[in-house]
């Protein structure tokens, strides 16, 4: 594969050390706050966050008495209840950020005619299937996913929401399947891609060998992969597609919002 179609998914790496943040937020585990590339923060934390407004103001007005520390104490109260929000909302941001630009970065990596039929493995929320569907206007863009537990939420309805938003809902299929048996023909898809599926898809090397050689079963020949997610995994799969057959560059990407470092790698299958 020709290197210029690599180097704009490179940045420089920046320290990654929000781990307060992101252990936080993986505590709380809201399925959109967590799932969703675009920012969604629970409306439990915005009706908080009301309350905490109601309380603030009425430290400054009549509706509490003259004691100072019955007023400090609604103050203090108010803004604890707007921070769990404020916090969400910030984290949300970040992530959508980082997200949209690093999503922009690797498909214009790719170089797409626009008549290709793409592969997205654990396609989650949507975030790279989207794009997919409104870069591919003769072409076609298929997701898979089985969003099983504690692998970072989402589900059906989470991706068909972010796709109304984006506007990619009529412009995609969705298959529930797992990348490990995919029921594709060999040979289907000029592309794939994925993003933050692979180190959920188990704890065993076996899983990911079958991960692997199925996403290179349904891959034709001198197409492209481009794989994003937790860089230790990523340098794993580059390492074993090379040996079938895959030349591929890893680059580390700019600084993520979740507490851990993150990789792209993008590769072309031999013909």
């Amino acid at each position: 594969m020709s290197h210029h179609s690599q180097a704009a998914v490179h940045e420089p790496r920046q320290g990654i050390h929000n781990h307060i943040a992101a252990g936080f937020l993986q505590h709380m585990h809201d399925t959109e706050l967590w799932a969703s590339h675009i920012p969604r923060v629970p409306m439990g934390l915005y009706a908080l966050a009301i309350a905490g407004l109601v309380l603030g103001a009425a430290s400054f007005t009549s509706l509490l008495s003259d004691s100072t520390p019955l007023r400090f104490s609604s103050l203090t109260l108010g803004f604890l209840l707007i921070l769990p929000a404020g916090f969400a909302y910030n984290f949300a941001r970040r992530k959508w950020i980082y997200a949209s630009r690093i999503r922009a970065q690797l498909f214009d990596s790719l170089h797409l005619r626009g008549d290709e039929a793409l592969l997205d493995v654990g396609c989650g929320s949507g975030i790279l299937l989207n794009e997919a569907a409104k870069r591919l206007p003769r072409g076609k863009a298929t997701g898979i996913d089985v969003w099983a537990p504690h692998t970072g939420g989402g589900d059906y309805e989470l991706l068909m929401k972010n796709a109304r938003a984006e506007g990619a809902a009529d412009k995609s299929e969705f298959k529930q399947a797992d990348v490990r048996s995919l029921p594709f023909d060999d040979a289907s898809f000029d592309v794939i891609v994925s993003s933050g599926a692979l180190h959920h898809i188990g704890r065993e090397r076996s899983d990911h060998e079958k991960a692997m050689n199925e996403m290179l079963r349904v891959l034709k020949p001198g197409g492209q992969i481009a794989l994003w997610d937790v860089t230790h995994m990523i340098e794993g799969y580059a390492a074993a597609m090379r040996t079938q057959g895959v030349t591929s560059e890893v680059n580390k990407t700019i600084q993520s919002p979740f507490g851990f470092e993150m990789s792209v790698m993008i590769g072309r299958k031999m013909d």
